[in-house]
């Protein structure tokens, strides 16, 4: 979006300066009315009574509402009243007629890898800091990159919340496939390599894998996950492009042939052994099995608290998306609003996620400022 197309903000750059000009330009109400006709706008749909600065200011958000900001320009700079500031119109037409001619260039030209991977808003979910998760990703689903990803932290840290930006990179660069398997919800009794396997096969909608005849109920879990390990990897080979992600793998519902089916998995993909397959671990607080695979798995620092200034960052950042500047102290009343008096710095993970609703709204106004 270009300035010629953004509701009028007397706050951003190009505000500021558009203000000025028409406030430097035109002070006298009866020249001001016949100009404001001349651009296009009812003068009826003003409010006369009050002072001129005040006026600018409306007329401006009415001009910007109609999408007729450039042609206000190119009427004030061809205005003998606007004589004093017209190298001014002349430099603001040049700079907004060149982001116009790129913000539509780039409309056409879907989003990077690395602008997919810096989001800081999916859908209604807002994405503050980790910043080596979107390194990662920017690596896991590129072509020379890695292909396994571990996220690890305590509890209520978001590492679940990891497949919702994941899941939103994968889809929108390429159109990759994603497939949650959320061994959480696996409660009647510890899941095996053979429940994992047939969880995997019904995510993935497969009717004719596992074979009952490749499963002996009475054999150890290494057993079965013997057999199943190289049938699964030799299936998933074949796929198109995909990202499988498992969730879930620090409950005590899991046995431990099944947390190390789950990362021999893993290390199959990082091994390039499924093709262009990559696999994501949530929740996995250990090694990849396969020694030679572990040291190229993309990993994040365990997730923490975020610091202050890095909150307060993430508004500035929306704010930019939307042409907007937001101030440090404006951003500081933003952080207060949502989190309360006094703000913990770092600010805790636990309370990220609670106020994640109230982030995104906060957010969402910025973006419609």
């Amino acid at each position: 979006m270009s300035f010629y197309d953004e509701p009028f903000n007397s706050a951003s750059a190009h505000g500021k300066e558009l203000l000025a000009i028409a406030q430097i330009g035109i002070v006298e109400k009866t020249r001001m009315k016949q100009f404001v006709a001349l651009v296009g706008i009812d003068q009826l749909a003003v409010n006369w009574d009050t002072n001129v600065l005040d006026i600018w200011d409306e007329v401006l958000g009415k001009v910007a509402e109609a999408k007729l900001v450039r042609e206000f320009l190119v009427a004030a700079r061809d205005e003998e009243n606007f004589v004093r500031v017209r190298d001014r119109i002349v430099g603001l037409l040049a700079v907004c007629d060149a982001e116009a001619e790129n913000a539509a260039g780039a409309a056409d030209a879907p989003p990077t890898l690395e602008q997919l991977a810096h989001t800081t808003l999916v859908g209604m979910r807002p994405f503050v800091n980790r910043l080596q998760l979107r390194d990662n990703l920017v690596s896991l689903f590129g072509p020379d990159g890695g292909r396994t990803m571990v996220v690890w932290g305590p509890p209520s840290s978001g590492r679940s919340y990891t497949w919702v930006l994941a899941s939103h990179v994968a889809r929108k660069f390429g159109g990759m496939s994603t497939w949650l398997v959320d061994l959480s919800t696996f409660t009647d009794t510890q899941a095996t390599p053979v429940d994992v396997a047939r969880m995997i096969a019904s995510s993935l909608g497969w009717t004719d894998w596992p074979q009952e005849s490749d499963i002996d109920p009475a054999a150890q879990d290494a057993t079965n996950a013997r057999v199943l390990r190289p049938q699964l990897v030799s299936r998933l080979s074949d796929l198109p492009p995909m990202c499988l992600f498992f969730d879930g793998l620090d409950g005590t519902n899991l046995t431990e042939g099944a947390v190390q089916f789950v990362g021999d998995i893993a290390a199959a993909a990082g091994n390039d052994q499924l093709g262009e397959c990559r696999v994501v671990l949530l929740a996995y607080a250990r090694a990849i099995p396969n020694p030679n695979v572990d040291p190229f798995v993309l990993r994040e620092p365990p997730l923490g608290d975020i610091p202050l200034a890095e909150v307060k960052d993430y508004f500035k950042k929306v704010a930019g998306e939307a042409h907007t500047e937001v101030t440090d102290d404006q951003a500081s009343s933003l952080v207060a609003k949502v989190f309360g008096t006094p703000v913990p710095d770092p600010v805790p993970m636990s309370a990220i996620g609670a106020k994640a609703a109230e982030i995104s709204v906060a957010a969402r106004g910025l973006r419609s400022v």
